[in-house]
């Protein structure tokens, strides 16, 4: 009877915070959302839970030479603090914080509220609620963090953790889930408005689907889980196994695992401790991979990035599961990259897992000592980096913020200049602000060709040496007269005007894309963000590849092209409407592609790429060689010049040519990262003209 009136006291208490902080910031969407896994489950003797030291002990306790933790919590703002046996280098006592305790929830929350943090996901484990120590803990910490949830307006979403789950245990999940929204009005957004929804409901997530590491319970009671809780009226993420669409590796073979995916609203897979910063690489190109099965097959996709891996205190120091964090540099690439291969929230693991060396909150730099090694958060960064990090990366993510990416091009090996993702067909132009942009197209893992390309990213430099990623800033699903398959955003341009930026793009109308290209028009008043699609050109044939030039005197000429035939004309004042009809520029010599017109020295230099094959049995290897012509129109008629670069490593290529601080540079793609002709990469290298006005072969440098 204690135990009931105590549990009413503490739920009233909650509900009246809760109504008082109705009306708060509501989140509807797991989408353009960063968010953390949350354990909650370290326990002290003397903070009421009567588990002693939980999660902090190893076999002998939790003293030298027995824990389970790895890192050591930075403890300075805890109203709260225990005393525990270690101590540091001085001979000071070490203090650790219970999860227990709501203030210690407070802090954590107010941290994301600080730092930029959306929320977390709370972690409720079977074999915890299973038991009453446990279930009343979890609930104590679920308790306060709902309520601080609401008080610092963060995300809130309760995941259940499968691990250990017993046949049977399934019904238990779904009594818990039924308690708790029935405690917390989850289906009532008005009083809890922090809570997670996703795609109309109350988001619940259930980790721990499809992994083969002989776990009891298998996909027949997750199917009855899912069921149970699409039945409530939840929406449902899943945590699986990273090779879940391959079903090898970690995953169960059973095809029955992607019907159950299909069922659910959003899926995670689990990527901690798979890979360091040198893999990652291939893990990215998963990511992209997984992305496009979940497009196709309806469900939303959060791939997971953690900061790290050490469990060297749980499992034995000579065991080899340590993965650096290098200063944050491996979680800033895994944050980025999920961003560029498409992801539209991302799961961080996670925020307070000291355990496993996880943990995003702050941690201690000056750790103790003795027979128990922890791992200290590295000189040069302070214990909130990896707080700032996931901030920053929920800007980026939501377009609020370009991404920084800084790559150098020295004479040791300067190309390909961009190296974290795949580009190709740069467009490059000097700004007003002084800085050197270049518009790209992106090709897509896995390969298919072309047809897979679907996004343009802006890159910019003010020295040629450090490169920023201003990051997407147009894909196909932005194009409302675009095929509806998506795909084939091929060769962009851009031009200035009167205080607009217009973004020219090719891209089809139809399924039958090759008969139905056209080339569309965004506008900006920023040159790298903002873009809007405003429609497309009217009365320009079915080709590719916008070539836009302004002229001296402030005439536009716009130019396209496929196969043998390259046309141009004037565009009327307002970019977006042809002033007369185009015209075929005559005196090209083998026009493939990749019209490019830039001005020297008053004449008028039309380049682009040839047909050349590595089959013609010429004497030259490789297939697209750079070409150009000159002029005194910027309509022709041209005078072909020869060859100013050889090919490169890819079957295609596709250039541009523009003057920066009084040196010419020639843009350009090869394969030099991937080897493979439709994964490219673009490149950089500086351009001469001889006295007479001629062109000098473009040296590549590699």
């Amino acid at each position: 009877m204690v135990k009931r009136f105590d549990w009413l006291l503490v739920y009233l208490l909650f509900s009246i915070g809760v109504m008082a902080q109705s009306g708060g910031k509501q989140y509807n969407s797991y989408k353009g959302l960063v968010m953390a896994g949350y354990q909650g489950w370290f326990n002290t003797p003397g903070d009421g839970s009567g588990r002693g030291w939980h999660h902090y002990n190893g076999r002998n306790g939790f003293r030298p030479g027995s824990c389970s933790v790895d890192l050591w919590p930075e403890v300075s703002e805890y109203k709260k603090l225990y005393k525990t046996e270690f101590s540091f280098a001085d001979g000071k006592p070490a203090y650790v914080f219970s999860s227990h305790d709501e203030s210690t929830v407070d802090v954590h929350f107010r941290w994301m509220k600080e730092y930029g943090l959306d929320g977390v996901f709370m972690q409720r484990f079977i074999t915890e609620i299973r038991n009453e120590s446990g279930l009343k803990h979890f609930n104590k910490v679920l308790n306060s963090a709902m309520k601080s949830a609401n008080k610092y307006e963060r995300a809130i979403c309760v995941m259940y953790d499968l691990s250990g789950m017993q046949p049977g245990e399934e019904r238990l999940l779904l009594k818990d889930i039924a308690e708790i929204s029935e405690r917390y009005s989850l289906k009532d957004h008005a009083k809890n408005p922090s809570y997670l929804y996703h795609n109309g409901k109350p988001l619940v997530t259930v980790w721990g689907v499809g992994f083969n590491d002989n776990r009891r319970y298998g996909l027949k009671e997750v199917a009855h889980i899912i069921d149970g809780l699409k039945s409530q009226g939840f929406s449902v993420m899943l945590g699986v196994p990273t090779q879940w669409r391959a079903l090898e590796g970690d995953t169960e073979s059973d095809p029955r695992l992607h019907e159950l995916i299909r069922k659910c609203d959003i899926m995670m897979p689990w990527f901690v401790g798979r890979y360091n910063e040198t893999t990652y690489p291939k893990y990215q190109k998963l990511v992209e991979e997984d992305i496009q099965w979940a497009k196709k097959n309806q469900v939303d996709y959060a791939p997971l990035v953690f900061p790290g891996f050490s469990w060297g205190n749980l499992k034995g120091k000579d065991h080899n599961s340590f993965i650096p964090r290098n200063k944050g540099s491996f979680l800033w690439t895994q944050l980025t990259g999920a961003i560029r291969a498409g992801a539209e929230m991302i799961y961080v693991a996670m925020f307070d897992e000291i355990d496993e060396g996880t943990a995003i909150f702050k941690c201690a730099q000056k750790v103790p000592v003795g027979k128990s090694t922890f791992v200290p958060i590295e000189e040069g960064v302070e214990s909130d980096h990896y707080l700032k990090l996931v901030g920053e990366a929920a800007k980026i993510l939501r377009k609020e913020k370009a991404i920084a990416y800084n790559t150098k091009l020295n004479p040791a090996g300067p190309n390909p200049f961009i190296r974290h993702m795949y580009t190709a067909d740069p467009s490059a132009h000097v700004w007003k602000d002084g800085r050197l942009y270049v518009y790209a197209s992106h090709d897509i893992a896995p390969p298919r060709g072309c047809d897979l390309m679907d996004r343009y990213h802006v890159f910019s430099t003010d020295d040629m040496i450090n490169w920023t990623d201003h990051g997407e800033i147009l894909s196909s699903e932005q194009v409302p007269w675009g095929r509806k398959e998506g795909g084939f955003m091929w060769a962009p341009d851009c031009a200035y005007r009167n205080g607009t930026y217009y973004f020219y793009f090719p891209h089809p109308s139809e399924t039958d894309w090759n008969d139905s290209w056209k080339i569309g028009v965004a506008t900006s008043n920023k040159p790298a963000e903002g873009f809007k699609v405003q429609g497309y050109i009217e009365g320009m044939d079915p080709m590719i590849d916008p070539c836009v030039f302004v002229d001296d005197d402030g005439q536009a000429y716009i130019y396209n092209g496929g196969g043998q035939i390259c046309k141009g004309g004037k565009l009327k004042d307002n970019m977006v409407e042809l002033d007369g009809e185009m015209k075929v520029m005559e005196g090209l010599v083998d026009f493939h592609e990749a019209t490019w017109i830039h001005k020297y020295k008053g004449k008028y230099y039309l380049s682009y790429s040839d047909n050349h094959n590595d089959d013609w049995n010429d004497g030259v290897e490789g297939d697209n060689r750079m070409h150009y012509a000159i002029s005194d129109s910027p309509l022709g008629p041209w005078k072909h010049m020869g060859v100013y670069m050889d090919p490169t490593d890819s079957a295609t290529n596709h250039g541009s040519i523009v003057e920066y601080k009084g040196q010419w540079y020639a843009f350009y793609h090869n394969s030099a990262l991937s080897h493979h002709d439709w994964l490219r990469s673009i490149c950089v290298d500086k351009l001469y003209y001889n006295e007479d006005g001629t062109i000098r072969m473009v040296e590549q440098r590699k």
